[in-house]
C-alpha cells in the first residue's frame, strides 16, 4: 500500500505556510478548487505540469532550502507576560489548596482564579488571531515585493489576486484599533485579578 505523504511534505502547504494564505487563496491563484488543491496537499494528487509551472514563481520565494527567498523572521523574545493561560494558572497557589487562609481569601482567591482562566482564554484566543493576521500581512509584502510576471496577462492577474488578498485581510480586522483596545482591556483585567490574589495572600 502506498504511503500518503504528509501535508507539511507539500509545496503547496509550504507557500500558504509562508504567506498565510488560506486553501481557498492559493486555489484562486493556480485557478484550480479549494478541494484540488487540497488533495494536492495530501498526495492524494498530482499537479500536473500547468499547475506547477504557475506555482513556480511563489515556491522560489519561500527560503532555503526549497526556494531562493530571504530567511523566515525570527520571532520576537516572548516577554514574561506573554503567555496569559500561564498567568491565570500561576494563580492556582499550593496555599489556596490547603486551605491555610481564612474561608472568605479562599473563596475569593478560587472566583480570581475562574475569572482569571476565562479572561485568559479569551486573551489567547485574541493574541492568536492577531498574531495569524500579522503574519498574512508580512505575507502580502513579501508578495507584493516580488518580481512581476513578464507575461502582461499573467502580471495582471497577479496583480488582481494581490488585491483580493488586500481585500480578505481587510475584510478579515475591519477595526484594528478596536480588536488592540479589546486586547488591552482584557490583559489589564488579568493584571488586575492577579494583583488582588496577591494583596489577599501577600
Amino acid at each position: 500500500m502506498a504511503r500518503v505523504p504528509l501535508p507539511s511534505a507539500s509545496l503547496e502547504t509550504a507557500v500558504r505556510a509562508r504567506f498565510g494564505l488560506s486553501v481557498r487563496q492559493l486555489a484562486r491563484y493556480l485557478g484550480v478548487s479549494a478541494g484540488f488543491v487540497s488533495h494536492l496537499e495530501t498526495g492524494r494528487k498530482q499537479a500536473p505540469e500547468a499547475l506547477a509551472l504557475r506555482l513556480l514563481p511563489l515556491a522560489r520565494l519561500l527560503p532555503p532550502p526549497l526556494g531562493s527567498g530571504p530567511p523566515d523572521d525570527a520571532p520576537p523574545a516572548p516577554g514574561p507576560d506573554a503567555d496569559p493561560l500561564t498567568q491565570a494558572l500561576a494563580l492556582a497557589t499550593p496555599e489556596t489548596a490547603t486551605g491555610a487562609w481564612p474561608a472568605p481569601v479562599r473563596r475569593r482567591v478560587g472566583a480570581c482564579r475562574l475569572q482569571a482562566l476565562a479572561v485568559a482564554q479569551r486573551l489567547a484566543g485574541l493574541q492568536a488571531r492577531t498574531e495569524a493576521l500579522a503574519h498574512r500581512r508580512r505575507g502580502l509584502a513579501r508578495l507584493a515585493a516580488a518580481p512581476v510576471p513578464p507575461d502582461p496577462a499573467e502580471a495582471a492577474r497577479y496583480a488582481r489576486w494581490l488585491s483580493e488578498l488586500a481585500e480578505d485581510l481587510a475584510l478579515a480586522e475591519p477595526n484594528p484599533a478596536a480588536a488592540a483596545t479589546a486586547r488591552q482591556l482584557l490583559a489589564a483585567r488579568l493584571a488586575g485579578l492577579r494583583a488582588e490574589v496577591a494583596a489577599l495572600t501577600g
